[in-house]
């Protein structure tokens, strides 16, 4: 890890307030020379009321661990989150299928960041359009006390951007070419089961090991390479 990286993350840990947060970045996080093969991470998706942290919540979690260049099916999780105040789901059930019903015996925020947080630990994180699920990472992590992560993100779909422009290959962003199916597809991956967070994190992960196989492998791609 980088001298700037261990400054970052120091700070971070001195200026959370959450305790499960300043656990967590005691452990060290990846440099950016680490090879993907000696890599830990999280696939992380989650399922929101809308796209603003600002205003919308976070209704359900899901991730699932890669270390090694393999897929760790046994720390894969989803955990339902009932929703703050008397608003509910609203409209957003018509996307994701949960409903206030679904979410009545759910944890709270405070309860999905206690069973979070140790899974992110010295890992970086990553997502299908990452800046979603970083935004509201952030956004909870605020609302109980924590600080913005300091973990490296990977994003699979600007990964996708790359490798096509790379290919000289025309983007049709508005007609879905760089969504999570369409980008599956391409790298020879089947359909998947949607909006349900463990199986979009599940359904990411194997794009993501698609993607650096296309790179040059495991033994091959670093971080720096994806982040």
């Amino acid at each position: 890890m980088s001298a700037w990286q261990s400054w970052r993350q120091a700070w971070a840990r001195r200026r959370s307030r959450l305790p499960a947060q300043v656990a967590a970045l005691a452990r060290p996080l990846p440099a950016r020379g680490t090879r993907f093969e000696a890599l830990e991470l999280v696939v992380l998706d989650f399922e929101t009321t809308g796209l603003d942290p600002t205003r919308d919540q976070v209704l359900s979690a899901g991730w699932v661990p890669i270390g090694r260049g393999r897929l760790r099916m046994g720390g894969a999780r989803e955990i339902r989150v009932r929703p703050r105040g008397a608003a509910g789901v609203g409209q957003s059930a018509t996307i994701h299928g949960l409903f206030d019903s679904d979410l009545a015996q759910a944890t709270d925020e405070a309860g999905l960041l206690a069973e979070l947080l140790p899974a992110l630990a010295g890992r970086a994180i990553a997502a299908h359009a990452a800046s979603i699920e970083r935004g509201f990472l952030r956004a909870l992590l605020r609302r109980h006390g924590g600080v913005a992560p300091p973990n490296p993100f990977i994003d699979t779909l600007a990964l996708e951007r790359m490798l096509l422009e790379g290919a000289g290959e025309r983007i049709d962003e508005h007609g879905g070419a760089l969504m999570l199916g369409s980008a599956r597809q391409r790298r020879g991956l089947g359909a998947h089961a949607q909006h349900s967070a463990v199986a979009d994190a599940l359904a990411c992960a194997e794009l993501l090991l698609a993607q650096v196989e296309h790179l040059g492998g495991v033994s091959r791609v670093r971080l720096r390479d994806l982040d």
